[in-house]
């Protein structure tokens, strides 16, 4: 396993022990083009509880970061409706479609697009000091919060280092 596949899985690893309620993921461990966080907590407001969440990884991650991420297609707000930057039946936003090696990502029906720019992005050699796969997720937790009450169409999402840095756990899974 090459080092890009190993900070994945150890990623991945902490990813599933802090935003899984099943402490649970999956992951491309071939290329590392996809991960799958199982059992993600939705904030109240949603027709569900949790759901899994599948993050497509650019070829040069970690220095790159995700841009979208995908959620269950049924996904509504508890009244029914559709919360912001959620585009129903969209999946084509895929940055390893041209990429002939990468492993493909879990068969998309059934996903659906959420729509996420990161802007700010400074990735450390230690995912715990930088930004890496736990900063994602926090912005998919905060962005599903803001999405079922603010409805407007797009919303730009920037770290600020003091708000990664306080929220992040420094907890070894592995230990």
């Amino acid at each position: 396993m090459n080092a890009r596949l190993q900070r994945i899985a150890y990623e991945v690893a902490l990813a599933a022990a802090r935003y899984s309620q099943t402490k649970s993921a999956d992951y491309d461990d071939e290329d590392g083009s996809w991960v799958v966080i199982k059992d993600f907590p939705l904030p109240p407001g949603y027709n569900y509880e949790r759901t899994d969440v599948l993050i497509l990884l650019p070829r040069n991650y970690p220095q790159t970061p995700p841009d979208w991420f995908y959620v269950d297609d049924n996904l509504r707000l508890a009244d029914g409706r559709k919360p912001s930057h959620v585009f129903y039946g969209e999946t084509g936003h895929d940055p390893n479609r041209n990429n002939p090696l990468a492993d493909a990502a879990p068969q998309m029906k059934g996903w659906t697009a959420c729509c996420m720019h990161i802007h700010s992005w400074k990735p450390a050699a230690n995912p715990l000091e930088g930004h890496s796969l736990l900063s994602v997720c926090e912005l998919i937790r905060g962005a599903l919060t803001r999405w079922k009450r603010n409805p407007e169409p797009f919303i730009t999402i920037s770290f600020l280092d003091d708000d990664i840095e306080d929220d992040i756990d420094d907890e070894d899974p592995f230990e």
